[in-house]
């Protein structure tokens, strides 16, 4: 390799250019949060050292970006940017693209958190492939309690944005497969698993649909005497 290309340094301009370009900012901003000792060292630590592995970059409400290594991030107030180091050691220079691996952190947790568990747990956990030498019973153990966490999340998700979210039985995408089986048999064969997921759910819906019906609308607006609904403008 020749020497002079060993010295050069191309992790700044690597971490700047995304932040940039994900943040949609301009570069005096990268600048300025570099020429501040406190977040420059936060930089440099990452990129020097095996630990941290997390370097996170946020814009603060007074449009100023600052870097930190860990959670929580109470002044995430808009997208922010994660690097993630692939193992515990020095980012290289001439390839940092080689030992970190960039990505957007949205300013809801309950939104990363579901994109977690749909782009990854889910995707993981529930691969037939991942459960090769698995007991039957364990395998479906799992699945289901990976499920159980998809719906949770998209339960709260939905509270956190006002909505009602109803989740769906395990073994939903077999529905119409065990429905023509049933047909086709006469009703001699039922996928008994598969109907114990959608009696339990339907007793979930009635406990939450109870819950919004029980719920009463003038406790939202204790101030307003006569509330009457808001006209669209």
């Amino acid at each position: 390799m020749d020497p002079q290309a060993s010295q050069v340094d191309n992790r700044l301009d690597f971490l700047g250019s995304y932040v940039q370009k994900t943040l949609k900012l301009k570069p005096e901003k990268w600048t300025r949060m570099m020429n501040t000792e406190e977040h420059k060292a936060v930089i440099k630590k990452f990129l020097e050292r095996p630990q941290p592995v997390l370097l996170v970059v946020i814009l603060t409400q007074t449009a100023q970006l600052i870097a930190t290594s860990g959670f929580p991030l109470p002044q995430l107030k808009s997208k922010g940017v994660y690097f993630v180091k692939k193992s515990p050691i020095p980012v290289c220079k001439l390839t940092p693209s080689d030992t970190i691996i960039p990505g957007d952190l949205s300013s809801k947790v309950i939104d990363q958190l579901a994109s977690l568990v749909d782009e990854i747990l889910v995707p993981l956990l529930s691969n037939p492939r991942n459960h090769e030498g698995w007991p039957a019973v364990i395998a479906k153990d799992v699945h289901r309690h990976v499920h159980s966490l998809r719906s949770t999340v998209y339960q709260v998700k939905g509270q956190v944005n006002g909505q009602t979210v109803l989740p769906m039985p395990v073994g939903v995408d077999r529905v119409f497969e065990a429905e023509r089986t049933v047909v086709e048999s006469d009703g001699e064969t039922c996928d008994l698993y598969l109907k114990s997921a959608i009696e339990a759910v339907v007793i979930k819906w009635s406990a939450q649909i109870n819950d919004v019906l029980a719920d009463d609308s003038s406790e939202k607006a204790p101030a307003i005497v006569n509330p009457v609904p808001a006209i669209g403008r």
